[in-house]
């Protein structure tokens, strides 16, 4: 019987050790937003959520360089970023992907106008 919970066990070691590496992915608590409006979520792909919310805030803070309107058409701390956005009178609604190489930030935010 021994021989058998000692064969489970190196059996088990072994699955684990050849088990496919899984992507470090994690849904963190959005930054406070830095005007009139909010973070709805954030997420992050191989990045600390501490990393996360500074490249949003450095997102907002590009995109709203020329005004709350704005776009952002430049690298925020070292991320590529893609932006697509809804619009009304009074808000918009936003949806931002950033990607250095495997790491990857996504990040919503309302901003009223």
């Amino acid at each position: 019987m021994k021989r058998i919970a000692t064969l489970v066990l190196m059996l088990a070691a072994v699955v684990v050790a050849t088990a496919p590496a899984t992507a470090h992915a994690a849904t963190c608590k959005p930054p406070t937003y830095p005007g009139s409006g909010y973070f709805t979520s954030l997420k992050v792909t191989k990045v600390s959520c501490a990393t996360g919310k500074s490249v949003a805030l450095a997102f907002h803070k590009c995109r709203t360089k020329h005004g709350i309107s704005g776009r952002c058409t430049s690298r925020v701390k070292g991320y590529s970023c893609r932006e697509s956005r809804q619009t009304i009178a009074t808000e918009i609604d936003g949806t931002v992907t950033c990607r250095n190489g495997s790491r990857k930030v996504v990040l919503k935010y309302q901003q009223n106008t």
